[in-house]
């Protein structure tokens, strides 16, 4: 719910102070931004370093993912749970053009931890989210360039959007569970073969 403070326009009324609040406005695309929040102060997500497709390979700092052979098998999640609002940052630091169709991302409220290797399936579109608590889908290929910055996030609507290049926010998909935690999907597929998030 947003707040609105309102200004008295009698100059008799006696000033009160008012407490602090958490202020958001609208902009004409109906995202909601906090204007007043405090930021996170939390590490960066990485990539989870076990809940992975079998084409996966992480580098040591669990910050950049590159699928290796074929076009599948390159679903990989984040380490922890993701807030709202929180943007996940990625880099697209490679792209094969030898295949068609490109990165899906979005999120999962089930914790990656408890996956079973053989239970992650070679695609997140349509496999992984067919099933309950999964809610990914594909970047359009003419975004996926090498060095593009993709940024994703969650509202708390159950709404999450994307940028490209900080740029404006595009509504990806609606629908979300928002009463419990969030882990990030990013499945490396098709022309897009390496990512590293920022």
């Amino acid at each position: 719910m947003c707040s609105i403070a309102l200004i008295p326009t009698d100059a008799s009324l006696q000033h009160r102070p008012v407490a602090s609040r958490q202020y958001c406005t609208v902009s004409n695309s109906g995202v909601e931004r906090r204007t007043s929040a405090p930021p996170i102060s939390i590490e960066s997500p990485r990539f989870h370093p076990h809940a992975k497709g079998k084409n996966i390979r992480l580098d040591t700092q669990l910050r950049r993912a590159t699928r290796k052979n074929s076009f599948c098998n390159g679903i990989t999640f984040s380490q922890r749970p993701v807030h709202l609002y929180e943007k996940v940052r990625l880099r697209l630091s490679g792209v094969h053009t030898g295949w068609s169709g490109a990165l899906r991302f979005g999120f999962t409220s089930l914790d990656p931890s408890e996956l079973a290797l053989a239970d992650i399936p070679k695609y997140a579109c349509p496999d992984l989210v067919t099933r309950p608590g999964y809610w990914a889908k594909a970047l359009p290929e003419r975004l996926a360039m090498r060095d593009n910055v993709v940024a994703f996030w969650a509202d708390r609507h159950g709404r999450v959007f994307y940028s490209i290049n900080d740029g404006d926010p595009i509504l990806f998909h609606c629908g979300l569970s928002v009463g419990c935690p969030l882990w990030a999907i990013i499945d490396i597929y098709g022309i897009t073969q390496e990512v590293t998030l920022l």
